[in-house]
């Protein structure tokens, strides 16, 4: 087999390798959050973890991070405002606009899952050295690297994606983070693999 054929079929591989992570990866996020002491939905989670990296935002910020409709994305809000998880706020400079923001319980609530997500995650990892997961850890980053370079290049391309799609980044606590531009708000896309 020459370094052609060898490198295509790895590649094969690794993607099937990939396709069955994903898959194992969103069942076991969807028990996580099954749990009697979490009982919630991915689309409220990936809600609740944008408001939480962002500290507070708005409708509109949060319905285009987190790629959602304005209907489905109020929906999603109210329930959570009903557990009382999130609230609405006023901006502290101009009383007309409204916010969302995480309570004290909902903040609790991401603690704990982000918790078991560190439990099940050590549970799977428990046969690496930690120079394995070191080694992981590194693959991961640049593999990620090379997703990301590909979706710029799409981008300059004018390539669209479903609206209804959410684009994930590294894997961390946080969905987005919010920073300044020119003296503005702003929210940047940073997700976490969508708790998978």
């Amino acid at each position: 087999m020459d370094m052609t054929s060898e490198r295509v079929e790895r590649i094969i591989a690794i993607d099937h390798i990939i396709r069955r992570i994903t898959w194992q990866g969103q069942k076991q996020a969807l028990q996580t959050l099954a749990r009697p002491e979490i009982m919630m939905t991915m689309p409220q989670m990936v809600t609740l973890f944008a408001i939480r990296s962002a500290n507070k935002c708005r409708m509109s910020e949060l319905a285009e991070v987190t790629q959602q409709s304005a209907g489905t994305l109020t929906g999603i809000v109210d329930r959570l405002i009903e557990e009382g998880l999130v609230q609405r706020v006023r901006d502290a400079e101009d009383r007309r606009v409204v916010q969302v923001a995480l309570t004290p319980v909902g903040q609790e609530k991401m603690r704990r899952v982000e918790q078991l997500r560190y439990d099940d995650m050590t549970r799977m990892l428990k046969h690496f050295s930690m120079e394995q997961i070191q080694q992981l850890e590194n693959l991961l980053n640049q593999f990620l690297d090379g997703i990301e370079e590909w979706h710029e290049e799409m981008a300059s391309r004018h390539v669209r994606y479903p609206s209804n799609h959410l684009i994930s980044n590294r894997e961390r606590p946080e969905i987005v983070h919010s920073h300044h531009e020119n003296g503005e708000h702003a929210l940047t896309r940073e997700v976490s693999g969508n708790l998978s």
